[in-house]
């Protein structure tokens, strides 16, 4: 295979108020035509940074250097530092192509999606717009995109998740790129979906010869597609092989701490080891420490339900109805985790929104306790809270920490004005962050405070039911063990029920005590874990579960 791209020395620096912040150190890479590599490591590693580096997509203050990064195209190498912005132009759209982790955000809202690939081709090739329009709807056949015509004369918003990344990886393979470089492509979609998408991509790549590279958190997500591994943590490259070596015989103890935190069917009984727990960094050296993980006390679940559901449907009613859950039965104990799960437009985040009062009712019967039976809706949402999946959006960025919990505190008569602030501190400290933090904003915070942040804000209320809507699912392995860890905590201290759902089944099958299967609106099995991952009664869960680690 002849090598499509080669990056010496890479260093990428940033200015901050204590000087410049080094991103990349020493980055090396090459990519031949028709491989695939993947490229592993935590949030801030230097993953997508180096890759948008070598188009020049970072802001103008970030200090790029290299020994050398060439681009050999058809035309002959390139050395792309040298490149003038008309030819990066050029090169981007013909030569390097990116497909990005939110389609929603990277799609124009205003356009339909046909004229949004139409404009890509007519723009760099030499298509007529009638030429384009058949080329396009080609390429929605071969991402496997349902009804091509109608997906050509669709919005972005018309579009499911799994769609709207197919008509990504379209538009970005339009003009035939030499070399595709997929940074987190999958990580808002379901594991039916992840696998979907990436085995298109890789397909669609090896068919053309194009040369690709996946970047991601996830070592799960790349072991089955990848040819090699580069494994990335503070801007350096810990470990690179191939994949099959790096997965099965990592040599690196930053490696081995990655893959070991990750959650998984086995150590459903145990606290789950965080990278830090794993590693000892001494001189700038690491080495693995003997981790034991401790056993997690046994919970009791009662035999009361915190909810049930009867018969349960839910209809949108729009140009069309929709019937979202059609007809559910089921029950939710009380101490116990649920977890439910199922493709995109399964119906999860419908039941979830059906429990907060958020749609109403076509038919059935919901019953919660019977003491919550005179309820009004301000009392109701005291006993059932919701954390969703971006803390970010989910946050008022206008509001510091404390002044949010403290609204919540006043909205709800909590405590009293004088011991409000210490009621405040000692959540903040239940959920892992510290007192400083309280007249910090959003903005200061990792993903992962973030996260404890919208925990503690929903465990202002005392509630009995947490509702967590994909609660982890963004979140890097290590802060992910962090969280599910607290969340374990917090059950056995404060006696919750959790509905916890999720597209990740390896997360489920560590944390839940039983689980639902839903697709198009339907329960297709609910049953304890251990018998849904090792002996599931129907094929479509045991498709579901058959790639988790057990």
């Amino acid at each position: 295979m002849s090598q499509l791209l080669h990056i010496q020395d890479l260093n990428i620096s940033f200015p901050s108020q204590k000087g410049l912040f080094q991103a990349v150190q020493n980055f090396n890479l090459e990519v031949d035509a028709g491989e695939v590599v993947a490229i592993v490591g935590e949030s801030g590693s230097g993953k997508s940074v180096s890759l948008l580096s070598i188009t020049r997509l970072l802001p103008q203050e970030a200090q790029i250097e290299a020994s050398q990064v060439i681009y050999s195209s058809q035309n002959g190498p390139v050395n792309l530092l040298d490149c003038s912005q008309d030819e990066l132009r050029k090169l981007r759209s013909t030569g390097i192509s990116y497909v990005f982790q939110e389609p929603m955000s990277a799609l124009h809202p205003l356009f339909t999606c046909g004229s949004q690939i139409d404009e890509a081709l007519i723009e760099h090739g030499s298509w007529t717009k009638a030429d384009a329009r058949k080329k396009t709807l080609s390429l929605f056949e071969e991402m496997q995109l349902p009804d091509p015509e109608l997906v050509y004369t669709s919005y972005p918003h018309e579009l499911s998740g799994g769609q709207r990344q197919r008509v990504m990886l379209a538009l970005a393979l339009c003009n035939d790129p030499e070399l595709l470089i997929a940074d987190e492509p999958t990580t808002a979609l379901d594991s039916v979906l992840q696998r979907a998408v990436i085995e298109l991509m890789v397909s669609s790549c090896r068919t053309r010869s194009t040369g690709l590279i996946i970047i991601s958190h996830d070592i799960d997500i790349v072991r089955d597609f990848s040819d090699r591994t580069v494994v990335m943590y503070r801007g350096n490259i810990m470990e690179t092989g191939t994949t099959k070596t790096i997965t099965s015989k990592p040599e690196h103890p930053y490696t081995k701490a990655l893959i070991e935190c990750r959650p998984n069917f086995n150590s459903r009984s145990f606290n789950l080891p965080t990278v830090d727990a794993l590693l000892q960094n001494k001189n700038g050296a690491f080495t693995a420490k003997d981790f034991k993980a401790q056993p997690y006390p046994m919970k009791q679940v009662s035999k009361e339900h915190a909810v049930s559901g009867d018969n349960v449907e839910v209809v949108y009613k729009g140009k069309r109805l929709f019937k979202a859950l059609k007809g559910i039965s089921f029950e939710v104990y009380q101490g116990e985790s649920l977890g439910i799960v199922g493709e995109s437009g399964s119906g999860k985040s419908t039941l979830a929104k059906l429990l907060i009062k958020l749609v109403d009712l076509e038919s059935g019967q919901l019953q919660f306790k019977a003491s919550w039976d005179k309820l009004t809706r301000k009392e109701f949402a005291r006993k059932v809270q919701m954390i969703f999946q971006d803390p970010y959006a989910s946050l008022n960025p206008n509001l510091s920490v404390g002044n949010m919990i403290a609204e919540v505190l006043n909205v709800h008569k909590i405590c009293k004005p004088k011991v409000q602030k210490q009621y405040i501190l000692q959540l903040l400290e239940e959920v892992g962050l510290k007192a400083s933090d309280y007249d910090k904003y959003p903005h200061e915070f990792s993903g992962g405070q973030r996260q404890r942040i919208s925990i503690a804000r929903a465990l202002a209320v005392e509630p009995e039911i947490l509702i967590l809507d994909e609660s982890v699912s963004a979140l890097d392995v290590s802060v992910q063990a962090q969280i599910l860890n607290l969340l374990k905590e917090l059950q056995l201290q404060r006696d919750l029920t959790y509905i916890f759902i999720t597209h990740d089944l390896n997360v489920v099958s560590y944390f839940c005590d039983r689980i639902m299967v839903l697709k198009e609106g339907e329960i297709l099995e609910i049953n304890k874990t251990k018998k849904i991952v090792l002996d599931a009664d129907i094929d479509y869960t045991r498709s579901l579960f058959g790639h988790i680690e057990h």
